[in-house]
């Protein structure tokens, strides 16, 4: 399992990217482009530090968000962590075979250059995303 996931980032829901995304420019984040997922009902803005975790934050398009649920729970939080693997299928097997279960896709994810993309959920760890590798 070690070499089967690398960390890719963070993804934070919040309700108002712009707002959120001041405060990671002050610690010298720089952020990319927000980028409409209307698949994921997101918007989505990447963030990269040198030497720090690239930190995605994610902000409710429409009413069918998957993040509306945490933030009206716990407002701004951390909502997964994501990781690249090499074969999307395979990773999900064996993720399956640790009783993670899959919550949504294999789905093309805009803002990660169309790489197929899905979320699995395990009452231990919480949600993770799995993003596949460039070939």
């Amino acid at each position: 399992m070690n070499d089967l996931l690398t960390f890719h980032h963070i993804g934070i829901a919040c309700r108002d990217i712009a707002k959120s995304s001041a405060f990671y420019q002050s610690m010298g984040y720089n952020v990319l482009p927000v980028v409409p997922d209307p698949l994921q009902h997101v918007k989505v803005c990447f963030m990269e530090k040198e030497g720090a975790p690239r930190v995605e934050l994610l902000e409710p398009l429409d009413d069918k968000s998957p993040v509306l649920r945490i933030l009206d729970a716990v407002g701004v939080s951390p909502y997964h962590t994501c990781y690249e693997v090499k074969n999307l299928q395979e990773a999900i097997a064996e993720l399956r075979q640790q009783r993670f279960m899959l919550v949504n896709g294999p789905v093309p994810a805009c803002a990660l250059e169309n790489r197929e993309i899905a979320f699995m959920f395990n009452k231990n760890y919480g949600l993770i995303e799995l993003v596949e590798a460039f070939s």
